[in-house]
């Protein structure tokens, strides 16, 4: 049963390698989950090998389950910051996250490097074989897991305020479906951690658990491909194009702004230009709109731009743009020439993209639901 699974695992991930390095938006996430992916669907070959016990017959692939999950963390962290990072591009830095690999790799060389003989007859003693695999190695393997896979939920929590200077629509601020896949891997890992320990001490119970809980953690890994190859827009809000970021708003405006280009003077008639386009083409009825098109729109730069949101308006992108959709929510709402649609068809046809931002930000706004609010004041 357990290799069937892991058989069709392996079909399938090939199937997802082959559709996310080919799919056009958001390549650099794709490229790195299909890099993931192609590691999983090694690992889980090497896991048939280990179930069938055919490692003896073919030796040279013991051990790379040791050194291949270690760039799991990694990559985690990096899609991570791909994908919630403005304009994520890889540095110099990201080399950094290799650092474990390399140390793995520089242990296990004398042994990747000795003859067939030598590894057949160490596979040949099954109490030494277990005893290595449960070892230090993929103890520190484990932590590193959980440890690479928090600093990827500590990285989405940081940075995802900053998607609200650029985007409108809740969808691609929150990215609710990564920090879901986040929170559950890091559940997974710590129920591997606990499988791993059970298996070493045979515990009663639970020892039979290692290796099937991996399966999970394949499932875990192919949802998120299924997303990403589902999204449509783009995480990035611009592409091939740079962008200075706009500063944080708890920071005092003037300091906030002593090095930009625009002086209070021209912050106040981009304020003022942007109201006049607010209220003549109403560009916040378009549910994906982005600071960029906005931008585009007023022949104002990107930054300028927010900037003069952030000082003139004491807002953000997506608060801002947000608010004059429900603005206009409430207007349409007792308006009879909507009576034939329903609160969530009005709310749609003002902007909102889904029922939850609607009510989040109505709640937020008019301390009531907005079934209360038509009853009200109709």
């Amino acid at each position: 049963m357990i290799f069937a699974l892991l058989l069709s695992g392996i079909i399938q991930g090939s199937f997802l390698i082959f559709l996310l390095y080919n799919k056009g938006s958001n390549r650099i996430p794709n490229r790195i989950l299909s890099f993931f992916i192609l590691l999983v669907v090694f690992h889980l070959f090497l896991i048939c090998l280990d179930v069938k016990n055919l490692f003896v017959a073919y030796p040279h692939f013991s051990r790379l389950s040791w050194l291949l999950p270690v760039l799991y963390g990694p990559l985690i962290l990096l899609l991570t910051q791909s994908i919630v990072e403005i304009n994520f591009t890889f540095r110099r830095i990201h080399l950094l996250y290799a650092i474990p690999f390399l140390i793995y790799l520089l242990l296990l060389a004398p042994y990747f490097g000795s003859g067939t003989a030598a590894k057949v007859a160490y596979l040949s003693d099954p109490v030494a074989v277990v005893q290595a695999d449960f070892g230090w190695m993929n103890h520190v393997t484990n932590y590193l897991h959980i440890g690479f896979t928090s600093a990827a939920l500590w990285f989405f929590y940081r940075n995802l305020g900053e998607r609200s200077q650029y985007f409108s629509d809740d969808a691609r601020v929150n990215i609710r479906w990564l920090q879901e896949f986040l929170w559950l891997l890091l559940g997974l890992l710590v129920l591997a951690l606990f499988t791993f320990y059970a298996k070493k001490y045979q515990l009663p119970l639970f020892s039979g658990i290692y290796p099937s809980h991996f399966v999970l953690v394949v499932v875990m890994v192919y949802w998120i491909a299924y997303k990403l190859l589902q999204e449509k827009v783009a995480f990035a809000p611009f592409q091939n194009d740079l962008i200075q970021k706009p500063e944080p708003l708890q920071e005092p405006t003037a300091a906030k702004y002593s090095k930009s280009g625009l002086n209070s003077e021209g912050s106040t008639m981009i304020a003022a230009q942007l109201r006049d386009l607010m209220a003549g083409e109403k560009p916040y009825l378009n549910p994906g709109l982005t600071i960029a098109e906005l931008s585009d729109m007023m022949d104002v730069p990107k930054h300028q731009l927010s900037q003069a949101i952030n000082a003139e308006l004491g807002s953000n992108f997506f608060e801002l743009i947000n608010q004059y959709r429900l603005n206009e929510f409430k207007k349409q709402a007792v308006n009879p020439a909507n009576s034939h649609l329903s609160i969530l068809g009005i709310a749609l046809e003002c902007g909102f993209n889904s029922k939850a931002t609607f009510n989040q930000v109505f709640k937020k706004s008019e301390g009531m639901t907005p079934s209360a609010y038509v009853k009200l004041h109709k």
